[in-house]
């Protein structure tokens, strides 16, 4: 899907739906991204990752996106990943404490995800 200054994917690999932008996160796109995630929560998907490592720039907007929908799929009993080896999203990420409200849900790399999760997935 393609918004103003972002385009991303959304893929599936066993119960985890990927969706990973590139680009600009703004307040436009931003929107796009909440539409698609509740799109995935009314679909019965509760396992979300987001890769952010082709992300240059994330508003308020998009992290809120994250937050909002991280309770949501908790309550379902899922989680959303985060995958960012992107300084500007470790950065903003830690500034901000999201860091904190993700924390054991961020991994650097797809790899470190893939072995700390999906191995483990039954």
């Amino acid at each position: 899907m393609k918004g103003a200054g972002m385009d991303f994917t959304v893929t599936q690999i066993s119960k985890y739906k990927v969706i990973k932008p590139a680009g600009r996160i703004d307040w436009e796109s931003a929107r796009l991204l909440d539409k698609e995630i509740q799109r995935l929560v009314e679909s019965k998907y509760c396992h979300i990752v987001f890769n952010l490592d082709e992300v240059t720039f994330i508003c308020s907007g998009g992290i809120g996106a994250l937050v909002y929908n991280l309770n949501k799929v908790t309550k379902m009993g899922g989680a959303i990943y985060i995958i960012a080896d992107n300084e500007y999203i470790s950065y903003i990420f830690e500034t901000l404490k999201f860091d904190l409200i993700f924390s054991g849900y961020m991994y650097k790399t797809f790899e470190e995800f893939s072995a700390g999760v999906l191995s483990k997935a039954g």
